[in-house]
C-alpha cells in the first residue's frame, strides 16, 4: 500500500483525452493498495426541470470500481438541509424557480455545490479518495476559480465560512492533486502548459502534466508500421523534447476491459 494518497485527485485536460479511462483505472490501482478509492462525476451544471437519461459507462465492466455520480439538485438539497436542519425544506427551496434560477444564472454555483457535497462527504469518510473525473479543461479551471470567487462574493455569513472551509482543503496541495492529461501533440502540450499555469495562479495546487496515449512504448511494433502512425510516433518525440520528462500513460488498443487494465495499471501509478 502507498504510504499517503491525496484525498482528493482531479483528472483534467482537452475534451478527448481519455480522462474517464484514465480516472477509472486509476481508482481501480489505487483500490488494489489497498485504498477506500471512489469514482466521482459531476451531473448537468444547470438544474433541470426532468432528468436526462444517464449514459452507460463503457468500462461497467470494472465492477471493483465504485462510481458517484453526483446530482446536482441533490448536492443542493444536502447542503441546505444542513444549513437549516430540515430535509423537507430544503426540498421544498431547491425546487422553486428563484433558486433554480439563482443557479442557473450565476456562473460556477453549480461547482460550488458539487464540490462543497464532495468535500463534506469526505470528511464524513476521512478514509476515503476520491477521484474526480473532471469537466475538460476551461470548465475544470472555472470549477477551481468558482469556490474562491464565491467567497469573495458573499463576503461574510454562513456562505462565506462554508467556502473558506471548502478552500482550506481543496487549495491544499497536500489534499488535492490535479492531474492534466494531453495527447501527444504540439497543441495539447500547448493547451495542458497553459491550464496547469493557469491553476498554478489560483493556489499551489500539485499540478501535473501527463502524455495519454503514447505511442513510445510501441516504438519496436511499429518501425515497419504506415508511414501515418511513424509519424505520430515522431511527433510525440517532439513533443516530448520540448516538453522535458513528461510521464506517459500509454496506448491500448485492447477492447476487452481487462487487457486494457493490464496495458494502462503500471503507467496510472504514477498519478500519486
Amino acid at each position: 500500500m502507498i504510504a499517503s494518497p491525496q484525498r482528493l485527485y482531479i483528472i483534467t485536460g482537452k475534451g478527448g483525452v481519455g480522462k474517464t479511462v484514465v480516472s477509472l483505472a486509476f481508482t481501480r490501482w489505487l483500490r488494489q493498495q489497498g485504498h477506500d478509492a471512489t469514482h466521482v462525476t459531476f451531473g448537468h451544471h444547470r438544474l433541470q426541470d426532468s432528468s436526462a437519461p444517464t449514459r452507460e459507462n463503457p468500462l461497467a465492466a470494472w465492477a471493483d470500481v465504485p462510481r458517484w455520480a453526483l446530482d446536482l439538485e441533490e448536492s443542493a438539497e444536502g447542503y441546505i438541509s444542513k444549513r437549516i436542519g430540515s430535509v423537507l425544506a430544503a426540498k421544498w427551496i431547491v425546487r422553486t424557480a428563484f433558486f433554480r434560477a439563482l443557479v442557473n444564472m450565476m456562473p460556477g454555483f453549480s461547482y460550488v455545490i458539487f464540490l462543497g457535497r464532495l468535500l463534506q462527504a469526505m470528511q464524513d469518510q476521512p478514509q476515503r479518495v476520491m477521484v474526480l473525473d473532471a469537466p475538460a479543461s476551461g470548465h475544470a479551471l472555472a470549477m477551481l476559480e468558482a469556490t474562491a470567487n464565491f467567497r469573495e462574493i458573499f463576503g461574510a455569513g454562513a456562505v462565506y465560512e462554508d467556502t473558506q472551509k471548502m478552500i482550506s482543503k481543496l487549495y491544499d496541495p497536500a489534499y488535492t492533486g490535479v492531474r492534466i492529461l494531453a495527447l501527444p501533440t504540439q497543441m495539447a502540450m500547448q493547451e495542458a502548459t497553459e491550464l496547469r499555469e493557469a491553476v498554478a495562479q489560483i493556489a499551489p495546487f500539485d499540478a501535473r502534466i501527463f502524455l495519454n496515449q503514447s505511442l513510445e512504448p510501441w516504438r519496436v511494433a511499429l518501425e515497419g508500421a504506415p508511414l501515418a502512425l511513424r509519424a505520430k510516433l515522431e511527433m510525440e518525440r517532439e513533443v516530448r523534447a520540448r516538453a522535458g520528462d513528461i510521464p506517459a500513460i500509454p496506448f491500448s488498443a485492447a477492447t476487452d476491459p481487462e487487457e486494457l487494465w493490464r496495458d494502462l495499471s503500471p503507467a496510472v501509478a504514477g498519478l500519486v
